[in-house]
């Protein structure tokens, strides 16, 4: 865990130039997050024409996609993706940060409704963690902040519920461990209690947040989460109360099997079952809510014929992306990116049913608003559309200049 996600992300600028296009594009605008040098920012692509037709800056969007929520210096600042017109700005007096959503450095900080922002900033000195932590709440409508909270020691920003009246923290306490806590935002406390898991009571934690999605109707919140020498796990929060629970997946330490680090979760499109997957093991497991508790409820290991597996000892290494895993929307079909292309999961019998760009190893993937066509991003920075119901590949083209961060959104044009 860290303060920043920019250290993982690689110093690339992505441009559509260089196409190499198989066949026309459906018109689709992609909005790719990618990094140059110490900046990152969203550019809006057209699929057809591969043209970059604006640049955002980088940020955490409304769920509608009406809002882009972005720092410059020590201003908050809400953009209208669909035009780049600058629709308000908070001055903030201090030097904040957007908190991270993914392991790559995607922003967060939104409650599931959008309704609360939350926003972090830090006091260091020297080398050492910080010595007191500060989180600003802020209502998206008209941002207005409704709450500061000042910290003593390390604390990240985890959660927010969609009341605005809970804040949950990840606070550190030493080497690996930390605790889950939760902050009374009506009451303007920290909670004495730890937020433990309901299975175990364990009270400590440890691992790598790589991502998180939260449940239709925004009262759970599920991580995932690696460590280096034990196996993954889900972590399902509560955010409507203090109650979390670990669900164990297979699988080993990234110390020891690099392809730990290649985890991706997907929500279905009703919002009430998460699929946690990893191309690179072939595990998959289905996560449902049975008697009010999150649990796994079937597991599977999908054969491959492509290790994409390897020693990883610094989990900074180009060994993982963001958002690789989407459900269709008729909710039938789960389909898995990762260093050996693409893989068609039945949803319900978590078996096989296509393969596409197997020579490609995919960093980002996104579908299109009509659910027709997926798009896979590669680390090397190609583009290809890809049929989602017969795993045809269609258009493909290059983004000169590398790797993107992440493939934030598909839209219709």
């Amino acid at each position: 865990m860290r303060i920043s996600g920019a250290a993982l992300c690689i110093g690339i600028l992505v441009t559509a130039c260089g196409a190499t296009q198989t066949q026309a594009g459906s018109g689709d605008k992609l909005y790719a997050a990618v990094s140059a040098g110490h900046s990152q920012f969203v550019q809006v692509i057209d699929s057809r024409s591969h043209k970059v037709e604006r640049r955002l800056p980088m940020g955490v969007p409304s769920s509608d996609w009406k809002h882009l929520y972005s720092i410059l210096s020590t201003s908050l600042v809400d953009t209208d993706p669909q035009t780049g017109a600058t629709l308000s700005t908070l001055a903030l007096g201090h030097a904040y940060r957007l908190p991270d959503a993914t392991f790559t450095g995607v922003p967060g900080g939104l409650s599931p409704n959008g309704q609360w922002l939350v926003i972090e900033r830090y006091d260091v000195t020297g080398e050492d963690l910080p010595s007191a932590s500060h989180f600003l709440l802020i209502e998206t409508p008209g941002l207005k902040v409704k709450s500061r909270i000042d910290l003593a020691g390390f604390f990240n920003f985890d959660a927010v519920s969609n009341d605005g009246r809970r804040l949950y923290l990840i606070q550190f306490v030493s080497g690996k461990a930390y605790y889950v806590r939760w902050y009374d935002l009506a009451m303007g406390r920290l909670d004495p209690g730890v937020v433990f898991d309901k299975n175990d009571g364990a009270n400590a934690m440890s691992g790598l947040r790589l991502s998180g999605v939260a449940s239709a109707n925004g009262g759970w919140l599920y991580s995932m989460y690696v460590r280096d020498h034990a196996g993954p796990f889900i972590h399902a929060l509560s955010l409507d109360g203090p109650i979390a629970f670990c669900l164990d997946l297979p699988g080993s330490g990234y110390a020891e099997d690099g392809s730990a680090m290649q985890w991706s979760l997907a929500l279905s499109p009703g919002g009430s079952t998460v699929y946690a997957a990893n191309l690179a093991s072939g595990e998959v497991a289905k996560v449902g809510i049975a008697d009010g508790a999150p649990q796994i409820v079937h597991k599977a290991h999908i054969a491959l014929t492509t290790s994409t597996g390897g020693l990883i000892k610094n989990v900074e290494a180009k060994e993982l992306g963001a958002n690789a895993a989407v459900v269709s929307l008729d909710g039938s079909t789960l389909v898995v990116a990762g260093g050996s292309g693409l893989v068609w999961i039945d949803a319900q019998a978590l078996a096989v049913r296509h393969r596409a760009l197997t020579d490609w190893r995919i960093w980002s993937v996104g579908l299109s608003p009509d659910g027709r066509n997926l798009y896979a991003m590669s680390e090397g920075g190609k583009v290809a559309e890809i049929s989602m119901g017969s795993a045809t590949v269609g258009a493909t083209f290059d983004l000169s200049g590398g790797q993107p961060v992440a493939l934030m959104r598909v839209a219709a044009s």
